[in-house]
């Protein structure tokens, strides 16, 4: 089982991957495509990836966090955010669905 090195967010059940390890957490599941979803106001906007322009979007991510708990987030574990509102961009948010993931599959960080 490839392990996902993650820090704790603070938030129970809500970890802060290193891209890195998530990038190859992603491979080794093996998937064919990755379902997503954009919370836009009113409506939630979803469509079906290919895993390498998900895994180039966790490159372009400014944050991103993986949940263990299957019920949060809908059921999609990643969460994406691009933009930095600490610079005047706009942040949007992506949530991917990359599987469940255990507790057991994170490796905590300090």
């Amino acid at each position: 089982m490839k392990k996902l090195k993650a820090k704790a967010e603070g938030r129970e059940n809500i970890w802060v991957p290193e891209k890195a390890s998530l990038i190859a957490f992603i491979k080794s599941r093996k998937l064919k495509q990755i379902h997503n979803f954009i919370p836009s106001g009113m409506m939630i906007l979803g469509a079906d990836h290919d895993v390498e322009s998900v895994l180039k979007d966790v490159e372009k991510a400014s944050r991103c966090a993986v949940f263990t708990d299957a019920h949060a987030n809908m059921g999609h574990s990643l969460a994406l955010i691009f933009g930095e509102y600490e610079k005047g961009d706009k942040e949007r948010l992506e949530c991917y669905d990359i599987g469940k993931i255990e507790r057991e599959e994170i490796e905590a960080l300090p």
